[in-house]
């Protein structure tokens, strides 16, 4: 029997804890927002423009992505994480540098805690978001942050084609590939001249 009165207390506070909500509706006035013409995605547009209780997008909204390739390294970890296979990315070799943040702060790689290396450079990061399905493994996989969820939502296009997000541009990725063929270039010279110093050395001890 407790049970069941128990139940019948449940149903009562259900019911009225869902029209209490809809009373307190009926004495707010209800606010239009002018959208596309206000910007709802920060809520500074908002509550400048609106006094009320509504707000922008909240901080874990998973917009269209974005990627820092200043933080990129080209490791490919957000392309094996795609489950669909939106993500596209080609690599080269590059100098060694080490990443620093828009405030010159070193950048560490978040599971490893030491700091990231570039070791490669992107020639091509392509994101087919008309492909994507917004769940954010992408963004979990990265070391160093450099992709990332906006707040942006509209993506209206008028061809597949342009739901193609392509990160870097042609005369990027001719700078790129031009630097790699010299790295390459430098290596094979060092390891010839490594080669016949080594043959050199080797004629001595004959001698």
């Amino acid at each position: 029997m407790g049970g069941y009165f128990q139940n019948i207390k449940d149903g009562f506070q259900s019911v009225f804890e869902g029209m209490s909500v809809t009373l307190a509706s009926m004495f707010v006035r209800p606010v239009t927002v002018q959208y596309p013409e206000v910007d709802i995605s920060t809520n500074e547009t908002i509550s400048r423009n609106y006094k009320s209780t509504l707000m922008g997008m909240p901080p874990n909204y998973r917009g269209i992505l974005n990627v820092d390739l200043n933080l990129c390294t080209a490791c490919g970890l957000c392309q094996k994480a795609c489950p669909i296979e939106c993500i596209v990315i080609d690599n080269v070799k590059c100098d060694k540098t080490g990443l620093t943040d828009k405030d010159g702060v070193a950048v560490k790689n978040r599971f490893t805690q030491k700091e990231a290396l570039k070791t490669r450079a992107s020639t091509r990061f392509d994101i087919n978001m008309g492909k994507c399905m917004f769940c954010g493994l992408c963004v979990i996989a990265c070391p160093t942050t450099a992709i990332k969820h906006t707040n942006k939502f509209e993506f209206n296009q008028s061809s597949l084609e342009e739901l193609v997000l392509r990160f870097v541009s042609d005369e990027e990725r001719s700078k790129a590939e031009a630097r790699a063929n010299e790295i390459d270039e430098e290596a094979a010279r060092k390891k010839a001249e490594k080669a016949k110093k080594e043959e050199k050395a080797k004629e001595g001890e004959v001698e």
